[in-house]
């Protein structure tokens, strides 16, 4: 092992340093990756990689405060809003990814997996979830309802609740909550489209993108392995090149340059549209980025590309689609469409992942402890269901029976009164027990997050959100570098999926 490191210290003394420091990382559970579908890694010969929130994590106060900044400039210069609302604050902890908003009756809410409304907010105003008929939104409507599932969206539903509080205000009564919600939208993409949001991202990259020391090593450790690395991404060639540059280019691996690591870039992708339209590839001329038709058979690693399409990729490369591993950052556009469309594995990167399980941590015990309550309610609650059919059953025997003597009116009497003392005792330690669940369950909630409670959750169900992980993804974890700590051959097996009759499993462990 000595002879190893002393070799590898010669040969490349940053790789060495790299995987000291790596090694020597206090690793916990925030860095797990999780299993919903089983995926043998030894069966992918191509790993493809988004870039904005993959494989360049955005510090997320400074890049959506930018965003939010810009959209306010845009509103006040091609909307024509007040300009009053300049003086608005971005606040970044306000809002989560799952959420959806209702543009016709200017609400935020959360739902869970059932579609069940959990929580709503008008402007920053709490409702109640009876809002909604049966406590139900549909969410078939576009021109009604949006989703906030990415986190570029953070920043356009939290300016979305302080214009609609400016509506109850009375300083904004000129337009309805959807036009609010189609000026936003309209002002947030012209930020991305004009390039007033990367030209300032660009101007100081350090400023608004984390770099990863450990992604570089983790992606020569893909390739050590065999693996072929693409990267896949919506933004233009040469805004990713100075990403990636900032990124990678400092990093000595042997690697003369970010394109060294990838046999494939392709850049302005369109995604979802790459893996639902037939738009043919294009060869971008790295000087003057003018883009001509691909007709070639093969890609070439020298080359960069755009736009294109999964069939045709795939064909260019000779892989199947089970055989394409894709990792990105948005359900619907790298996960949703990629697995369902293209047949690809998928990996979700899940960016707040590490702070939620970091909070789970902080109340275990709170959860454990409102886990013994739920088992105490469902007890008494059986137990208050023995007492009534107990007395119904007598009341019936009482009815049926025509005479009695003393003795044996005496002794229903002495039951009766038993049964009714364990009808009310239980009665009052279920309302004593759910007032404690209630109160245990709103302090772990606001301790995720004071106003939409965790990421994944709501209650007892599964979130949204946590709904379409689970469902979309093969894997996820919260960034790129974790799979570092993992063999790159790895066989990831998902838990066991059980049933509700099959839970005498876990109760057994």
């Amino acid at each position: 092992m000595e002879t190893l490191k002393r070799a590898l210290r010669k040969s490349s003394p940053e790789k060495f340093r790299l995987l000291t420091e790596l090694v020597e990382t206090s690793i916990d559970g925030t860095r797990d990756i999780f299993v919903n579908r089983p995926l043998n890694m030894s069966q992918i010969h191509y790993i493809g990689f988004d870039m904005d929130y993959t494989l360049a994590i955005y510090n997320k106060r400074a890049i959506e405060e930018l965003a939010f900044v810009k959209t306010l400039e845009k509103l006040v210069e091609l909307r024509n809003y007040p300009e009053q609302i300049l003086d608005l604050n971005y606040n970044d902890e306000a809002i989560i990814r799952g959420l959806l908003m209702d543009h016709q009756k200017g609400n935020l809410i959360k739902i869970n997996r059932f579609k069940q409304v959990c929580r709503v907010l008008h402007g920053s105003i709490p409702l109640e979830t009876n809002v909604y008929f049966n406590d139900k939104v549909d969410q078939s409507d576009p021109q009604r309802i949006s989703s906030v599932d990415t986190l570029f969206s953070l920043p356009e539903a939290y300016l979305y609740t302080l214009l609609v509080d400016l509506v109850e205000a009375g300083q904004l009564t000129s337009r309805s909550y959807h036009e609010i919600y189609e000026d936003i939208r309209f002002c947030i993409d012209m930020t991305h489209r004009d390039g007033s949001l990367k030209s300032n991202i660009l101007h100081d990259i350090a400023k608004y993108v984390y770099k990863d020391p450990h992604l570089s090593l983790t992606l020569d450790k893909f390739i050590e392995s065999g693996k072929k690395l693409f990267l896949l991404t919506n933004s233009e060639f040469y805004y990713t090149d100075m990403i990636m540059e900032y990124l990678l280019d400092t990093d000595n691996l042997n690697y003369t340059s970010w394109r060294n690591y990838f046999e494939i870039v392709i850049v302005n992708a369109r995604k979802p549209g790459f893996f639902k339209e037939n738009t043919p590839f294009y060869e971008v001329d790295e000087k003057t980025h003018e883009e001509t038709l691909f007709n070639e058979n093969a890609f070439q690693a020298d080359k960069i590309y755009s736009k294109g399409n999964y069939i045709a990729f795939e064909s260019l490369i000779q892989a199947k689609g089970n055989e394409v591993l894709y990792i990105g950052d948005h359900i619907f556009g790298d996960v949703m469409r990629s697995d369902k469309d293209s047949n690809w594995r998928t990996v979700l990167v899940v960016q707040e992942l590490e702070e939620e399980l970091s909070k789970t941590e902080e109340v275990k015990e709170k959860l454990l402890r409102m886990r013994r309550l739920t088992n105490k309610w469902d007890k008494l609650h059986y137990e208050l269901h023995i007492f009534s059919s107990q007395l119904n059953t007598l009341e019936n025997l009482e009815f049926s029976l025509r005479e009695l003597t003393p003795a044996e009116s005496k002794a229903l009497a002495k039951t009766r009164e038993e049964l009714e003392e364990g009808i009310r005792r239980c009665q009052k330690e279920m309302e004593k027990t759910e007032t404690k669940i209630h109160t245990l369950r709103a302090e772990i909630s606001a301790h995720y997050h004071p106003i939409w409670g965790p990421l994944f959750h709501d209650g007892d169900e599964i979130s949204r959100f946590g709904d379409q992980v689970r469902d979309y993804a093969s894997l996820y974890t919260s960034r790129v570098s974790n799979f570092f700590f993992y063999p790159i051959d790895r066989y990831y097996k998902s838990l066991r999926d059980i049933m509700p009759h099959d839970r005498w499993l876990e109760l057994s462990n």
